[in-house]
């Protein structure tokens, strides 16, 4: 790799390393995935070319690149980045700087993301109580959007649960109909199409946690919930979903096609790498101290009472 790309590269990194972080975590949970072959899209076959004796995808090849990756706080120099195998820098280039689908994403705050919110209007008093209490998440990020997008005439903000696994797809393919193919993973009760809610707890009881990345800044074990925004004339009505009397819940958003919904925010839930036990003081467990401090004290007492012979 040439030096000015190297330094791109670090430049890249250096500017979201959050973001960095992400995508390499999304990719690695695709690739270390069972079902690697049919939700690792896209796949980088120009840095790894398709096995030459069955013409598969080299998915062991790509395994090990991303295993050579240190943690991206590592990776904030270039001295670090030219030591990484030709692959792994290659891989990198790959996921961070292809024009064609270049995806940027900025760690951002809870307070940001709850005003920002409020911007586009509606009622969020709920959101507010339900961002902000046990279900909160650990991580926000921001997509930062490289091509100017026509607002959509009819929006609504909405929320996609999703397995980690997917995330590599999403991010980069957008999310899709897959309803009626080998990966829906949830009934399709209402028809085709992509489904969202407009209740934040609605969506996050369809995310699952996933082993990812091990050197993730993030944690080792996490969940991912979509918060996007929805072309309201890409929306299927009720008579349209599907058959039957299925009727499709007030809460509910069935969209006919992907360019009706924006990725906006990643929401992260994850578990803690090194959780700490919380010290809890409570009254059983004075009454338990102060006992035991009484025993120590009665067999002191009953010591010095003893004769002593010399």
């Amino acid at each position: 790799m040439s030096s000015n790309s190297l330094q791109e590269l670090l430049a890249e990194v250096k500017a979201y390393p959050d973001g960095t972080d992400l995508l390499i975590t999304a990719l690695y949970t695709a690739v270390d995935h069972f079902r690697r072959g049919s939700i690792c899209t896209p796949f980088p076959s120009e840095v790894f070319p398709p096995v030459t004796t069955t013409g598969n995808k080299d998915f062991p090849a790509l395994k090990r690149a991303l295993d050579a990756l240190p943690p991206v706080h590592v990776l904030l120099s270039d001295e670090a980045l030219a030591k990484l195998p030709p692959q792994a820098l290659e891989l990198l280039k790959w996921l961070l700087l292809n024009p064609a689908r270049q995806r940027r994403f900025a760690r951002m705050s809870l307070e940001d993301l709850i005003r920002q919110l409020r911007e586009r209007g509606g009622d969020l008093a709920w959101l507010h109580q339900a961002l902000t209490g046990q279900k909160a998440p650990s991580y926000i990020l921001q997509a930062m959007n490289t091509n100017a997008q026509a607002p959509f005439a009819r929006s609504v903000i909405a929320y996609h649960g999703t397995r980690m696994e997917n995330l590599h797809s999403i991010i980069h393919t957008g999310l899709r109909s897959m309803s009626g193919t080998r990966l829906q993973r949830n009934g399709a009760n209402f028809g085709s199409g992509i489904y969202l809610s407009t209740r934040y707890d609605t969506a996050l009881c369809f995310c699952e946690p996933y082993a990812t990345w091990r050197r993730s800044r993030f944690g080792t074990k996490q969940r991912a919930l979509l918060v996007c925004e929805v072309d309201m004339e890409k929306c299927k009505h009720v008579e349209e979903a599907g058959s039957g009397d299925a009727q499709i819940p007030e809460t509910y958003l069935l969209v006919s096609s992907s360019d009706g919904v924006r990725l906006l925010y990643v929401l992260l839930y994850c578990d803690a790498r090194h959780p700490q036990r919380s010290l809890r003081i409570t009254p059983c467990t004075v009454i338990i101290a102060l006992y035991i401090v009484f025993l120590l004290g009665k067999a002191l007492v009953e010591t010095l009472k003893r004769p002593r012979y010399y």
